[in-house]
């Protein structure tokens, strides 16, 4: 996969994945509820954290903005896609002085130290070389988020879906995320369930 595929993709189906945050009944009578679940552990996992900013990789159309910044946490999301970046401008503009969209891809996340938390809902799915994201976010950030599907039915029909525009989808043994963590100087600390769909993992800095 390419990241012009991947930009593209869901530059043009940004309404489309940002409709399945509209309604959470209907989220889940379509089977998508996990996106609430992990949504809403998320925001726990930050809270527990006592964080005050918090970077959102991947934000898409903003999801975890109002969540988060309703608890008085400052947000900055990061997204490559340019219709997702407008709609979560517009999620940003609901809260002035808290949330920040920056367009740009992981790839480009050179931060240090300047984040309590660092959140990636739905993109390790679809990322080649997972130990970097993950170890860009830990350089950012004390702790890192992260959602995980799992390899199975569910991840192999996404993979046939998706393949045919050119984005790889990617499952996650649960056995492998004390290795993934270890490769990106990190340790697991937490991972909750998401029924079917995978987990949502916590992960700290390794101590020296």
């Amino acid at each position: 996969m390419s990241n012009g595929d991947f930009e593209t993709y869901f530059h043009q189906r940004a309404r489309r994945f940002s409709s399945f945050y509209r309604s959470e009944s209907v989220s889940r009578s379509l089977g998508r509820g996990p996106l609430f679940d992990r949504l809403t552990k998320a925001v726990e996992m930050c809270k527990a954290a006592s964080a005050t900013r918090v970077l959102d990789v991947g934000c898409g159309s903003g999801p975890l903005f109002a969540p988060l910044a309703e608890a008085g946490i400052h947000v900055t999301g990061v997204e490559p896609a340019d219709n997702m970046v407008a709609l979560a401008k517009k999620q940003a503009d609901a809260y002035p002085g808290m949330i920040d969209v920056e367009q740009k891809g992981w790839e480009a996340i050179d931060a240090v130290d300047q984040y309590d938390v660092a959140v990636a809902l739905g993109v390790f799915d679809y990322v080649t070389e997972p130990a970097e994201l993950l170890g860009r976010m830990g350089r950012a950030a004390d702790q890192a988020i992260g959602s995980f599907p799992s390899p199975g039915l569910r991840t192999w029909l996404r993979k046939v879906r998706y393949g045919t525009a050119g984005v790889g989808v990617y499952g996650y043994p649960v056995d492998g995320y004390d290795d993934l963590a270890a490769r990106a100087g990190m340790v697991v600390l937490e991972k909750v369930p998401l029924g079917k769909a995978g987990f949502i993992v916590r992960f700290g800095r390794k101590q020296a």
